[in-house]
């Protein structure tokens, strides 16, 4: 998928309500954050900075699921159980479109 590919696929699902903004921002974060590779770690403590303090693990990890479900990332790490709201890595792969 090229650029211009990314950013139409993204204003269909925002325009479908299927995605809200901070999901599209935490995918774009990632997508930032892998450099190319499709494949990233970030700690979940440079994610609350870049989106916002009110951020929590439990946002984080719901908006990750929501990502998943629109094929556009793959976790490839396991969320903590109980979600601490100290910093964890997060392991993930950007996915194209219709890939799963």
């Amino acid at each position: 998928m090229d650029k211009l590919d990314l950013v139409k696929e993204l204003d269909r699902l925002a325009a479908g309500n299927d995605l809200e903004a901070n999901e599209i921002r935490l995918y774009l974060l990632l997508l930032a954050n892998c450099r190319g590779t499709r494949n990233g770690q970030i700690e979940s403590a440079t994610i609350k900075s870049a989106i916002g303090r009110e951020f929590s693990p439990g946002r984080l990890k719901k908006a990750c699921q929501r990502l998943a479900a629109s094929n556009l990332l793959a976790i490839t790490s396991n969320f903590p159980d109980n979600l601490p709201e100290e910093n964890f890595v997060l392991s993930y792969q950007i996915l194209l479109t219709g890939e799963s």
